[in-house]
């Protein structure tokens, strides 16, 4: 996404364009997220269509949105701050590598995943803590994502809104690392094919890229997202020592399919019509804000 003298991204058009896509996205996807924590945090042989039937049932298909307000909160700052950090990082490492979009976009992204989960980390923590509360899996009552941040930091410490950290970034950066440079190599790949620039790709070719680059990358890091959710969702003391321990442990008491990868057809389902609207949305917003605020 090389940015030309015309259309030049500014970070006010980069940051409005990621927080927008995110949120598009986001509410998109949010009944098969909801879903998908469900499923990840419960153990047992319980299909994710009975689960299904059984929270539309009980609760009504509206429900299935329910939470979305909170997880918005926490994916506007995060998906803003992995645009706003790509860009820079890949305009720093266009100037080392030279015309090597591919490999620039895989330095990048991998930086930028690193460096949203690191500022947004205690959001994530406590709109998984939430996402419980609203299942009534737990006793808490937090009022808001940030009466949730300050009550977990006060009853259980700081380090406790950064539980899982670690297995998080081992898979943000990896993942996000994947997710930009396989998008640079099919638009690249298209570009190249049709004999066109990038700036004239439609949004409607974009998407399918953005939906091929997640799959990509999600199945080559899920593992680390179970770690995650496992480790954000235990109250108390850690559950468990390290990254290592945890992948260790679930592959051995509930295998690899059924453990470590538990979730991950929904996950596909979830992957690719999420990051190829924001992927795409993404494109195609900065750029019309970018000629919007271009002189003439």
């Amino acid at each position: 996404m090389p940015a030309d003298g015309k259309n030049k991204k500014g970070w006010k058009e980069v940051v409005a364009a990621g927080g927008f896509a995110g949120a598009c996205a986001r509410t998109v996807v949010a009944p098969i997220e909801r879903l998908k924590i469900l499923y990840q945090i419960k153990s047992g042989d319980q299909s994710i269509g009975t689960l299904l039937r059984e929270v539309v049932q009980k609760e009504g298909i509206r429900q299935m949105w329910k939470g979305n307000s909170a997880a918005v909160v926490r994916v506007v700052p995060y998906l803003s701050t992995q645009f706003f950090s790509y860009e820079r990082y890949k305009g720093l490492l266009q100037q080392k590598l030279g015309d090597r979009p591919v490999a620039a976009g895989l330095g990048a992204g991998s930086l930028a995943g690193v460096t949203a989960v690191c500022a947004t980390y205690p959001l994530d923590t406590v709109r998984a803590r939430m996402a419980l509360q609203t299942e009534g899996l737990t006793q808490t009552q937090y009022r808001n994502l940030f009466d949730a941040v300050l009550v977990v930091g006060r009853t259980e410490g700081v380090s406790a809104l950064y539980r899982g950290l670690a297995a998080t970034v081992a898979g943000a950066a990896p993942y996000t690392g994947l997710k930009f440079g396989f998008y640079e190599f099919f638009k690249l790949t298209w570009c190249e094919r049709v004999g066109v620039s990038e700036r004239e790709l439609s949004g409607w070719v974009r998407v399918p890229m953005g939906a091929s680059a997640g799959l990509a990358a999600l199945t080559a890091v899920y593992p680390f997202d179970v770690i995650r959710r496992r480790m954000q969702t235990h109250a108390g003391g850690a559950r468990y020592t390290s990254v290592w321990s945890a992948l260790v442990t679930i592959g051995r008491e509930e295998g690899v399919r059924r453990g470590l990868y538990r979730g991950l057809s929904l996950n596909y389902l979830k992957t690719m019509p999420n990051v190829a609207i924001y992927m795409s949305l993404y494109d195609v917003t900065v750029k019309w804000l970018s000629e919007q605020n271009s002189p003439l």
